[in-house]
């Protein structure tokens, strides 16, 4: 939590869900774990399962699942949540640690508004995609509605 405080986060106690902080116009969920020696970040509800079909939102989470690396897509709650998630010990640099894992999940929400082309640029320095997966399947996230983007509407 000290390291969060440091990179300059306000951190909202949620009790039993964590915390939640901003990022970039982004929700982003500190989980909480019994297993300390386990972190998950999340970006809670991205897209809404009602939004579509249901065949069409879980070809959206598998080809998300398959392309990026780090990150990964889960149905909560009747929507698409992204999750990074790590084992820690206690020489990790949670300073280093944390914006790595923050800037993965952001380039995940920027693969996915993007329709599946690789958005990585070169001064990002967190480990993301770094192929584009040039498969027929490509254009399934082109035409997603995402809660995030009505989010931004409303503020």
């Amino acid at each position: 939590m000290n390291a969060f405080k440091a990179l300059g986060f306000e951190m909202e106690d949620l009790e039993e869900l964590g915390y939640s902080f901003d990022y970039e116009g982004l929700h982003f969920l500190l989980m909480n774990n019994k297993d300390e020696d386990f972190l998950s970040i999340a970006i809670p509800a991205v897209y809404d399962k009602s939004n579509s079909d249901e065949l069409e939102f879980y070809k959206v989470m598998d080809k998300l699942n398959a392309t990026l690396k780090y990150v990964k897509v889960n149905e909560l709650s009747n929507s698409m949540w992204f999750f990074y998630e790590r084992e820690v010990s206690e020489d990790d640099d949670f300073e280093k640690i944390l914006p790595k894992m923050i800037l993965n999940l952001e380039h995940g929400i920027r693969f996915l508004r993007s329709g599946g082309q690789d958005t990585t640029d070169d001064d990002n320095d967190a480990e993301v995609i770094n192929e584009n997966n040039n498969d027929s399947d490509e254009c399934i996230i082109s035409d997603v509605d995402l809660l995030s983007d009505n989010n931004e509407n409303e503020e």
